[in-house]
């Protein structure tokens, strides 16, 4: 089999199975608030899909946490921590983030008023 055949291959089944995985998450936390849905899809998100570059194989990726894992394994103090750089990164865009969706989204205008609840039919 070709590498690069079997680099596009190896991605396409963990991305595959990522997403399947992240719509079962998704189903999971929808009936959760805001903050704690937010914040648990944002940091599955981040960690299963950040890529890094692997600094063996210049030009191939992986995981960044993979990639930082691995780094720390094999290199222990010698490493740049690269992964750990990137995905610092991409926690911080994702809080700011869900901070600003957090205060410009729409709210449900129906459970901040004062008028009495109306029953029957």
């Amino acid at each position: 089999m070709d590498s690069s055949f079997e680099y596009v291959l190896a991605w396409a089944v963990y991305l595959g199975f990522g997403v399947l995985f992240a719509t079962q998450l998704f189903a999971l936390t929808a009936a959760r608030s805001f903050f704690t849905k937010a914040m648990v899809r944002g940091h599955f998100i981040v960690l299963a899909f950040t890529p890094a570059e692997i600094a063996e194989f210049p030009g191939h990726y992986a995981p960044a946490v993979l990639t930082l894992v691995m780094d720390l394994l094999l290199r222990g103090a010698a490493t740049t921590l690269q992964g750990g750089v990137i995905l610092l990164v991409f926690y911080v865009a994702m809080l700011v983030s869900v901070g600003v969706f957090g205060i410009v989204r729409p709210r449900d205008k129906g459970a901040t008023t004062d008028a009495p609840e109306q029953v029957g039919g």
